[in-house]
C-alpha cells in the first residue's frame, strides 16, 4: 500500500495482517469408488451414515421430526386388503414380517433414507424361513457389475476401522444373486443422480440440524466457562514472520476455537495500535 507525502512522492507505508481461523463450510455426501476396494464408499472417510446419526443425536428438533415421521411411516403395522381372501399367505406374511422388524426398517429408512432387510432360507433353500433387519449403517453396497447389477453388499460393525483390504468384512449376497442362505434386500427410494445411495429427503434441513447443535455447544459452553472467546485479537507489537503466525495461531486455535469452546477468533498482527 502507497500514499502520498507531502511533496506529492509516493511512500510506502506498514499494514495490519489478519488470520482467519476454524471457517469451515458444509459438504455434501460423497459417493466414490476406492482403488482397491470391492465396495463404495459414501461420505467422507466413509462414514456419512454416521454423520446422519450425530445430527440426529445433537438436533432435538431432527431428533423429534425423525421419530414422529417414522412412527407414521409405520402406523399401524403391515396389512393387506385381500388378507380374507389369502389367510394362509396373509398369516405367512405376518410370522416373516414382525413387528419390531418393520417397526426398525421405518427408522432407517427415515434417518438413513434407505434400509435393508436380512432373508433368511430354510436349510434346503425351498423356503424363506426367517426376515430380519440389519443396520443400513454397517452395509456398503459392492461395485456394480457390467449390467449395473448391485450383486451382493459388504458388512462390518464399524466401517471407521476398516480400511481398503478385506479384513473384518463380510460379503453378503444381494437378493436372488447366490445360493447362499442369507442374502440382503436393500430399499431404496429412486433419486435422480444416485445410483449406490439414496440421500435423506431432509437432506436441505441437515445445515440447520448441525447449526442448532452448534448453538446448543456454543452456549452451554459460555454458561459453563463464563467467557465467550468468540473475538478480534490484536498483536500491537509488530507482524512476524509467517512461520511464527502460524506457531501462534495454532496454539490459540487449540485452545480456544470451535462450538465446544464458544466460537471463532481473528487475529490482527499490526505495527503498532494506531494501524
Amino acid at each position: 500500500m502507497r500514499k502520498r507525502n507531502e511533496k506529492g512522492q509516493f511512500s510506502k507505508t506498514k499494514v495490519s495482517e489478519f488470520g482467519f481461523v476454524n471457517l469451515s463450510t458444509y459438504t455434501s455426501p460423497e459417493v466414490k469408488e476406492v482403488n482397491g476396494a470391492d465396495w463404495i464408499e459414501y461420505g467422507a472417510d466413509n462414514n456419512y451414515f454416521q454423520f446422519l446419526i450425530d445430527r440426529y443425536n445433537g438436533s432435538p428438533t431432527n431428533n423429534a421430526a425423525i421419530n414422529g415421521i417414522s412412527q407414521a411411516i409405520y402406523g399401524k403395522g403391515l396389512n393387506a386388503t385381500d388378507s380374507n381372501k389369502k389367510p394362509n399367505e396373509y398369516a405367512q406374511m405376518i410370522s416373516l414380517f414382525k413387528k419390531d422388524v418393520v417397526r426398525r426398517v421405518c427408522y432407517d429408512l427415515k434417518l438413513m433414507g434407505q434400509a435393508a432387510i436380512q432373508v433368511i432360507y430354510s436349510k434346503d433353500r425351498t423356503r424363506i424361513a426367517q426376515v430380519e433387519h440389519i443396520p443400513v449403517q454397517s452395509l456398503r453396497a459392492e461395485k456394480a457389475d457390467e449390467k449395473g447389477n448391485i450383486k451382493a453388499y459388504y458388512y462390518s460393525n464399524d466401517w471407521s476401522e476398516v480400511s481398503n483390504s478385506k479384513k473384518n468384512v463380510k460379503r453378503i449376497p444381494a437378493f436372488g444373486f447366490s445360493k447362499e442362505n442369507i442374502e440382503i434386500v436393500y430399499i431404496k427410494p429412486y433419486k435422480a443422480g444416485y445410483f449406490y445411495y439414496s440421500p435423506v429427503d431432509y437432506q436441505g434441513g441437515i445445515q440447520y440440524a448441525e447449526l442448532e447443535e452448534e448453538i446448543a455447544n456454543y452456549h452451554i459452553n459460555n454458561i459453563q466457562n463464563g467467557l465467550a472467546p468468540s473475538m478480534l485479537i490484536n498483536f500491537n507489537n509488530g507482524v512476524p514472520s509467517d512461520e511464527e503466525r502460524t506457531a501462534i495461531e495454532q496454539r490459540i486455535y487449540d485452545k480456544f476455537s470451535g462450538s465446544s469452546n464458544a466460537g471463532r477468533f481473528i487475529l490482527a498482527f499490526n505495527d503498532s495500535k494506531e494501524l
